[in-house]
């Protein structure tokens, strides 16, 4: 009976988790050099709160002091020993002046180029910070059929970002597109803005990817980010970790 009991404890707790609304924090355009990064407050804070969080690193924007800035984050963990923090691909260089015609990083370029930077970000990435990356958000969000091509092709990557759905997914690529917006204009983090996106969101119930800038964020946007934060413990919603809403 006891044991009876206790399955049954167990299923409703799986039940009431399963049925929560899960947070990826995507927080782009990091970088760090000369011992230093613009997000380091930021991080500081959710390795405080125990909030898991991702960071979109351009590779270019790293040099030989990078793992001593963000040795720490990567190293981090929650009470479960959970890591909270995983690195993402976001890019060799984040440019859009790319030939033909001012072509973005990774859409309108060729394969040969986009070949070329998604792999040298991985490898300058595994480099510098001794990580092997899983997941990929294109600079501007801007993606076409040859990108997820060039993605499917490293055997390490299971997750796009940001990726919709107008090109097919080759491989086993987990798409995770559930946007919801908590800024108005890049970097301009606004509470009010995202709670009023988040009441109208189809995906409550599923998961949630709220892009931010943090190199950006002045000290009252970081202040709506807190605040944003807060209302998401409120509303008992659970922050994963791209790899952990790959498709089995």
């Amino acid at each position: 009976m006891k044991r009876k009991w206790l399955a049954i404890i167990y299923l409703l707790a799986a039940k009431q988790v399963n049925g929560q609304t899960k947070i990826v924090l995507k927080l782009d355009d990091i970088g760090a050099a000369a011992n230093t990064t613009k997000a380091a407050a930021v991080m500081d804070y959710l390795v405080e709160r125990q909030v898991k969080f991702t960071l979109g690193v351009i590779a270019d924007r790293l040099d030989s002091t990078a793992l001593n800035v963000l040795g720490k984050y990567i190293g981090a963990t929650n009470a479960k020993g959970e890591p909270l923090l995983e690195i993402w691909h976001h890019g060799l260089d984040h440019t859009n002046t790319n030939p033909p015609g001012k072509s973005q990083e990774f859409r309108g370029t060729s394969y040969d180029f986009q070949k070329r930077h998604f792999d040298g970000a991985d490898q300058r990435v595994l480099k510098y910070l001794g990580v092997q990356m899983h997941a990929f958000g294109s600079p501007y969000n801007a993606i076409d059929s040859t990108t997820l091509k060039v993605v499917s092709e490293n055997p390490a990557y299971n997750v796009v970002m940001f990726a919709g759905g107008k090109f097919p997914a080759p491989g086993k690529l987990t798409r995770l597109n559930n946007r919801v917006d908590m800024e108005n204009g890049t970097g301009n983090t606004n509470y009010a803005f995202f709670v009023s996106n988040y009441a109208k969101s189809s995906y409550k119930g599923s998961n949630m990817i709220l892009q931010g800038h943090p190199p950006m964020w002045t000290p009252e946007q970081f202040g709506e980010f807190k605040k944003i934060l807060d209302f998401l413990i409120s509303e008992k919603c659970v922050f994963v970790l791209p790899g952990e809403l790959v498709q089995k």
